[in-house]
């Protein structure tokens, strides 16, 4: 799990850095989600990056309908995102991601500004 931590760690860090250029909203954080992870797995597949990016919307959309201030939850949906592209991959299963993003979530800040 620990390597999931740092990995989401870098990751998130990087996304950060790229909101420091104002061409991005917060909220939209979580959209870089799938660039980042083909750049780290290296890969250029555009159907596989595109249906990331499709999925992350529709999960991003859904979870809007049930409370519409988690879009402001931006670090939350960035990490989500990221560690769920490996689920699109086919990398891993719904479960797993769960699992890791638990025990993320309980050892990063991804609540605060």
């Amino acid at each position: 799990m620990k390597k999931w931590l740092i990995e989401s760690e870098e990751s998130l860090s990087k996304a950060m850095e790229a909101l420091k250029g104002g061409g991005i909203p917060k909220e939209n954080l979580y959209k870089l989600a799938p660039l980042y992870y083909s750049e780290k797995r290296k890969t250029n597949n555009e159907s596989l990056i595109q249906e990331m990016c499709d999925v992350n919307d529709q999960q991003i959309e859904q979870d809007c309908s049930f409370d519409p201030d988690s879009i402001k939850r931006y670090k939350f949906n960035y990490v989500s995102s990221y560690l769920y592209c490996y689920v699109v991959a086919g990398k891993m299963d719904d479960f797993k991601h769960d699992n890791i993003m638990e025990y993320v979530n309980s050892h990063m800040d991804l609540f605060s500004d």
